[in-house]
């Protein structure tokens, strides 16, 4: 049970989940509609001005939304209705402050709205999805703020069942049996729950390590990755049993230390010679929507398309088509700190600590990070600029140099 169990089950939450995927963000987004609403419609019905949902320069009445003569949206008082083959939409401004805010789905034609996406503190994003699955109403809130659902009610019976601890879009626990407490586990968020692999030992939600205080790394890779299961059940036991927000923060907090703990023991000492010259600089756009990756040594680019299974083989580091804001890159690199390109000493770059596997994380400006290359090589880049164009798509710019003089 991996990834694909927890798109499935998301499907089943959400009803409706292919606009959310399509676009999670899909209040905001389609709150810019009432910007690009075509004037000077030609309308039917009830013609006179509304000073509501689509701003004062609309008609009110079934107008014609893209000018091809057929009246097919109906703009109301604060809401806008727009007919489907097997249902209708209806995009409501609850607070009358000129923004979408809501978005109810009539997905059977029954005239009930069963499915709605609810921006419930008016920031312009969806915080709540609610559907009705077989005549049960199912939840979905996103408690960070990024978009994304975050915690779960599958039945409707006003209990947390399942958790994204990651915010990644996938759920990492699940509580099957619906007591309250998670059964299903992805303690080192890979996609498959950890009771369906083989070899993993499970640990309680104990209070590792303290609950509270100062994180102490232990010195050996199996009481770090006790220590890692233990602060991430905290998290999930505390979310379930209704803990305060400072409670969970806290918790989660704990949780991140344990992890980077762990993950420091997943880390190599291959030797990459160095012979303390840098090659020249070059600068290179990586685009998740076209050319996404680089192999350093011939400074070659590839499309999605054009690496192979082998990844590693053909690229040595590659864009993330991450829904966040935030660039990212794939590889086997770690940051050095502070600095540019122009100051780096090549010589006081390691030569080990490099990760066995693959990393993604962020990258910020005016940092230089070095990367492990798939011959042995390193090189040294840093983000130059960053174009977040779509919502999980990137423009990411780095400069970059060889290490070793190549």
């Amino acid at each position: 049970m991996g990834k694909l169990t927890g798109l499935l089950l998301i499907l089943l939450l959400l009803g409706t989940a292919y606009i959310y995927y399509v676009n999670p963000h899909i209040i905001e987004d389609l709150t810019r509609v009432r910007d690009n609403f075509p004037n000077g419609m030609n309308p039917g019905g009830n013609t006179s001005s509304s000073g509501g949902f689509f701003g004062d320069s609309v008609e009110k009445g079934w107008v014609d939304s893209n000018g091809d003569g057929s009246r097919d949206v109906y703009i109301g008082d604060e809401y806008a209705e727009v007919p489907m083959a097997n249902g209708s939409v209806l995009f409501v401004d609850r607070n009358k402050d000129g923004k979408i805010d809501a978005i109810y789905l009539d997905t059977t034609g029954d005239g009930n709205y069963d499915t709605a996406y609810l921006d419930e503190d008016y920031n312009g994003k969806t915080d709540t999805w609610r559907t009705t699955f077989n005549g049960v109403e199912s939840y979905a809130w996103d408690v960070t703020g990024d978009g994304i659902p975050d915690v779960y009610d599958s039945n409707g019976d006003g209990k947390v069942d399942a958790w994204d601890i990651n915010s990644d879009g996938i759920i990492d626990e699940r509580d099957v049996d619906y007591d309250g407490n998670p059964d299903l586990h992805d303690y080192d968020l890979d996609g498959v729950f950890d009771e369906f692999e083989k070899n993993v030992t499970l640990y309680p939600p104990e209070s590792a390590n303290g609950t509270s205080g100062t994180f102490l790394c232990p010195d050996n890779k199996e009481e770090a990755y006790r220590l890692f299961v233990q602060a991430y059940n905290n998290v999930t036991s505390l979310q379930s049993s209704g803990a305060s927000d400072e409670e969970i923060q806290e918790a989660y907090a704990k949780y991140q230390k344990a992890r980077a703990c762990y993950e420091s023991f997943l880390t190599t000492t291959t030797s990459a010679a160095s012979s303390g010259e840098m090659g020249e600089i070059n600068t290179v756009t990586l685009d998740t929507e076209g050319t996404m990756a680089i192999k350093f040594s011939t400074g070659e680019l590839k499309g999605y398309d054009e690496i192979s299974e082998n990844v590693w083989d053909d690229v040595d580091l590659v864009a993330e088509p991450w829904c966040v804001d935030y660039p990212a890159l794939l590889g086997h690199w770690i940051k050095i700190g502070e600095g540019n390109l122009d100051t780096l000493d090549p010589s006081e770059v390691p030569t080990s600590g490099y990760p066995t596997g693959e990393i993604a994380e962020e990258i910020k400006m005016g940092h230089v990070y070095v990367n492990l290359n798939s011959d042995g090589t390193l090189t040294a880049f840093e983000l130059v600029s960053h174009e977040k164009t779509g919502d999980c798509s990137h423009r990411i710019t780095i400069r970059y140099a060889n290490l070793g003089g190549g």
